[in-house]
């Protein structure tokens, strides 16, 4: 498996309408081949910063996607919010661990 990790800041002031914006273009893209998962995290030390997580079956299929019109799209919607500081992580998971 595969993870993608995204650190952000948005605009300052706009994490609600950016949260409500992420769920609109999670919902208009449907189903996504080999993602197994997705989180949308909020900094609680800086409320202007998060992270999105996502879980993918093979490097491929999170490849695709990253290319994928599908993603241009949901980007557009998120885009008035960036404050253009981010960085992204490409990770292979080497081990998963279930709490007990």
């Amino acid at each position: 498996m595969h993870m993608q990790v995204v650190w952000g800041r948005i605009l300052p002031g706009r994490w609600s309408a950016f949260e409500a914006a992420y769920k609109e273009a999670i919902a208009r893209r449907g189903e996504v081949r080999g993602l197994k998962d997705q989180w949308l995290l909020r900094d609680q030390n800086d409320p202007d910063a998060g992270y999105s997580i996502s879980l993918w079956e093979s490097e491929a299929d999170m490849q695709a996607y990253w290319q994928s019109p599908g993603r241009a799209e949901g980007m557009a919607l998120l885009q008035p919010f960036f404050s253009n500081q981010y960085t992204t992580t490409h990770c292979e998971v080497r081990m998963a661990a279930r709490g007990t």
